[in-house]
Formats: structure tokens, sequence, C-alpha cells
């Protein structure tokens, strides 16, 4: 059963769709009730974990998908009943299953949307991990579709025009609105490491900046850059099946003006080093600091 075109805009009942679709086939879960909330929003209260994804195409929205922890949980065991999750492990993976569970929910429901010409592309989730109440400034427009299951509650909230917002969901002044201080960049992420890229996008997203390419390993690198021609390039420094150095090269290589940041971790100074003579403008420490990045970004493009 899909939702009434006529009550929800094409754009949302495909998303509710989708949603109610994945609770009841492929989690087994019940939905007794999607009831929106009607009249002016003047204000949203984010659950427990909220995902955020921003939309671009013909509909410029940001969706924020915020569960109700016992909800998550639930998922979560759904989602990793085969792996072996240590106990240390969980409240990671409470994060990686809100980010997995929309990009699923929303990689059908634009899919859905494309057969009627309405193409729509999606950011990586942001995933916020705390309760939040969101005043709306005036420009704003809040949707809310309050989802209820056999093992909690989801809010599908539809927030737009987005560019008056920040990945977190913060407002963003009117001079922000317009660049702020350093001009967007656009930004080729390469690491095998979910979490890491998740953590990266965010970041980059709340400076001002657009992540337009993701590669999930140095091989893929070279190709994403060819691809995307991004204004930077953060990479991995230690992957599989090939090392950030090696893939820094090939890059420069062939784009010799590529400005590259290399992410690796503390002990690794000697691979650092080999880097930054391959070419590499700098390097960020793990685990990644908004402040340090900013700082490095700042030097690259002497802002």
């Amino acid at each position: 059963m899909t939702f009434d075109m006529l009550k929800f805009p094409p754009t949302m009942a495909a998303v509710l769709t989708r949603t109610r679709d994945y609770f009841q086939e492929e989690i087994g879960l019940k939905v007794s009730r999607a009831k929106p909330r009607t009249g002016n929003v003047d204000a949203l209260q984010l659950r427990d974990v909220t995902a955020v994804v921003c939309t671009d195409g013909p509909v410029k929205l940001l969706i924020a998908f915020s569960f109700q922890r016992v909800l998550l949980e639930h998922l979560r065991e759904v989602m990793t009943a085969d792996l072996n999750v240590l106990p240390s492990e969980r409240e990671l993976f409470l994060r990686e299953t809100a980010g997995e569970t929309v990009n699923f929910i929303l990689g059908h429901a634009t899919a859905d949307l494309a057969e009627g010409g309405n193409v729509i592309r999606l950011s990586p989730p942001s995933v916020l991990d705390e309760e939040k109440n969101i005043l709306r400034p005036k420009k704003a427009i809040f949707t809310t579709i309050e989802m209820t299951t056999s093992h909690g509650t989801l809010d599908i909230n539809f927030i737009g025009p987005s560019e008056l917002f920040d990945r977190r969901l913060n407002f963003i002044n009117e001079e922000e609105v317009q660049g702020g201080n350093m001009h967007p960049l656009k930004v080729l992420i390469v690491d095998d490491s979910l979490l890491t890229v998740r953590t990266l996008t965010g970041m980059l997203m709340e400076l001002g900046h657009l992540v337009v390419q993701t590669a999930g390993s140095g091989a893929l690198a070279l190709e994403a850059y060819r691809q995307a021609k991004p204004d930077l390039v953060t990479m991995d420094i230690t992957m599989p099946d090939m090392d950030g150095i090696e893939a820094t090269t090939g890059i420069l290589k062939e784009f010799p003006d590529a400005n590259i940041i290399m992410v690796t971790s503390h002990g690794q100074q000697g691979m650092v080093m080999k880097a930054v003579k391959a070419g590499a403008k700098g390097y960020v420490l793990k685990p990644i600091k908004a402040d340090k990045l900013r700082e490095m970004i700042a030097r690259v493009f002497k802002a």
C-alpha cells in the first residue's frame, strides 16, 4: 500500500511508503500509525538519535529521521544478527544502524521518484546522537510525520529550504548562507572507514563545504578524482588494497595541481613524511578535530 499522493507531496509519499515497507517487510515490525503533525510547526523536538540527509536536484530538503532509542536498538539487533558485535562496539553500531537505515530507505525512495522523471541526489547521512530542540526560523517550513511501530517511534522530518541549516540542523545566518569567510570547496573523501567518511562529511558540511564524491579504497581514488574534479581530497594513509601514498602519487601524476590532505593516526610520522614528499599538502590526525581540519584547509588554500 502507498500513501495518498493527494494528501502527501510525491517526495514525502515515496519516503513514507519505503519507510513503512522496510520496517514491515525487512525488519518484521508492525507499523500501527503514520500521523502528520498539522498546523504551524514552530519547532522540532528531535529524539535520541537522528540521521540527517540533504537532497539536491528539483527538491532541496533536509530529511531528518529521528529515532526513539528503543526502536533503533531493535533495528541494530536485526541488522547485526549474523555479526559478532563486541560490547565496546554496540554504541558505534547504533549510529551505523541509523545511517544505513536511512541510506536504504531513501535510496529506494529516490529510485521510485526517478521512474517518474524526478531525479534527486542525496548526501551521506550525518548522525546526531542527542536530543535537540530545533526552532523554526521565519523562512523555513517544517513537516513532521510520526510513525509508530511495535518497537518504538520514528519521526520523519522534512525541512526546507535546506540552505537555511547546516548538517546538524543549526540555523545559518544570512551572511553564512552567502558563503561566510571561506569559499565553499568541493571535496573528495578517500577512506575505507565508513565512520571516518561520515565524521569528515559532517565536519566539512558544517564548515560550508560540499562532499561531492567518496571512494572506499586507494585503488578507486584516481577514477573518483577524474569524475568529481574536486578542489580538495582527504586521503586515508593506510588502506588494505592500496595505501594513501600510492593513491596520492597516482592522482598527482595526472593532476599535478591537486590539493590532498592526509588523514593519519599517531605513530605514522614516517608515512606522513613520505606522503608530503609525494606532494600531499598536509595532514590531520585521528580522532579528527573540526578546528584542526579547518586550520589545515585554511593553510592549504591560504584563506
